[in-house]
């Protein structure tokens, strides 16, 4: 069974779950801003920019973008490494065995992303906080490791307090 096709309200809808999902989100005392296209890109889809705040990676910028069908989702872990390449590539395939919810996937320019694509009408405000808390776990927790691999000369981990 395929997902059914966006009408002219998904836009709408989609909006209004982001918007009521950051207001939820903020009232944690956590740090989030959403920024929107408010017109289409060159192949009609709409696009959302979600920063928030990592503890390994200082921003983590989360994309939403509204397709025929899906919500394609996708945030950059890190660009291509510059040493270690085999080595990095085969920890983030091992490591997106233990994911859930979201898969990694080499994005533009070799770069590492964790990326979903949801069903339109199957994202919810519980949902979306789903796949932003799972995004910023597993970003925090995949980062340090592939950029000390991929960077040893300019990546140094941070130290817990």
């Amino acid at each position: 069974m395929s997902a059914p096709i966006g009408d002219s309200d998904s836009l709408e809808v989609l909006g209004r779950t982001i918007d009521e999902w950051a207001t939820g989100w903020r009232s944690t005392g956590s740090s989030v801003s959403v920024e929107h296209a408010s017109s289409p890109d060159v192949r009609g889809h709409y696009r959302w920019l979600i920063r928030l705040r990592g503890e390994e990676k200082d921003t983590i910028a989360l994309w939403l973008t509204l397709r025929q069908r899906t919500v394609h989702v996708e945030t950059e872990i890190m660009p291509e490494p510059e040493s270690n390449k085999e080595d990095v590539y085969r920890f983030a395939l091992v490591k997106n065995a233990e994911l859930r919810g979201v898969h990694i996937a080499l994005g533009p320019e070799n770069g590492i992303y964790l990326m979903t694509q949801i069903p339109i009408g199957e994202l919810t405000t519980e949902r979306l906080d789903e796949l932003v808390g799972a995004t910023v776990i597993y970003v925090d927790e995949i980062f340090p490791t592939v950029m000390t691999m991929a960077f040893p000369g300019l990546y140094r981990r941070r130290k817990k307090n």
